[in-house]
Parts: C-alpha cells; structure tokens; sequence
C-alpha cells in the first residue's frame, strides 16, 4: 500500500519503512491501478469510491498495478500492513493475498487506524491465502511511536 498515514488512508507508509528499517527487509507496494484520492477515500461520503465499495461488494476486487513480488520465493517472512476500512483490511490488499502463494512464509498482519481495532481482519486474510503459517496480527494507532513498532518486531523474531 502507500502513502498515507493510518486512519482511513490507503496505508501507513510510514510504518512499512519503519519496519523495512528495524528487520531490513525489502519494502513492496501494494498500488491500486487506479490510484485512489482523497475524496475517494472519503468514508463519510456516501458517494465516494470507499462508501460504494463498502456498499456494493462487487466493487471490491480492486485490479492492482502488479501483485508479483521480486524473488518472492525467497522470502520467508512477510509483514503485510494495512488500513482498517469498516473492520477490514482495505480492498486493495485482498488482490495482493488471493494472488500470491504464501507457502513456506511466515506472514504478520499489522494494520493502522485511528479507532478501529483490528477486528477479524487478519483472519479474514488468512482465510484468502489458504496458505502459510500467519501469525496474530497487531494494530497501530496513530500516535505509535518508533519505539513501539520495534518492540513488537523484536517480539515476532
């Protein structure tokens, strides 16, 4: 996901690079291909692109940019961050976990928000992949500060 920093945004970008920064791991973007903006990520607008995919489930399976990842075979753990939208992980990341095979990867959902808890998000996710060994995921507020997101990554080592 990109650019954003928790609450109804498209992700907090700015906790993957913390993350990226404290395991070293390689940062991957998970883009819509029709980029959302801030009007459409207006949840209190019930004609904004979130409040109708919301509404219509039809119009959730966003088409992404690309879905491959680099050497993903190699890789044997994956954070995978996101927004909550209405108690779920942004649409977005749906295609991301249906398209790829996460057999063998240990995979850590971590979401960001304002005020929603991280509900059955990372569960439901699981239940997409249908593979790989994922983990409890964790929730972010806002005011998380670096210390925060290193010490739970030390605890998933």
């Amino acid at each position: 996901m990109r650019r954003g920093r928790g609450g109804n945004h498209l992700d907090g970008g700015v906790w993957q690079r913390r993350k990226r920064h404290i395991t070293g791991g390689t940062l991957f973007e998970i883009e819509p291909a029709e980029s959302y903006t801030s009007d459409d990520l207006n949840y209190s607008d019930p004609d904004s692109r979130v409040s109708k995919e919301h509404d219509d489930e039809s119009l959730r399976d966003v088409k992404l940019k690309t879905t491959d990842v680099s050497d993903w075979s190699s890789y044997t753990t994956v954070y995978i961050g996101y927004p909550i939208w209405w108690g779920e992980a942004a649409w977005p990341v749906n295609a991301f976990v249906r398209a790829n095979d996460f057999s063998g990867k240990t995979v850590i959902p971590f979401c960001t928000s304002a005020s929603s808890p991280l509900g059955s998000s990372a569960s439901n996710l699981a239940k997409l992949a249908t593979t790989g060994d994922w983990k409890e995921g964790q929730r972010f507020s806002s005011l998380a500060n670096t210390q925060t997101v290193e010490d739970w990554i030390k605890q998933q080592s």
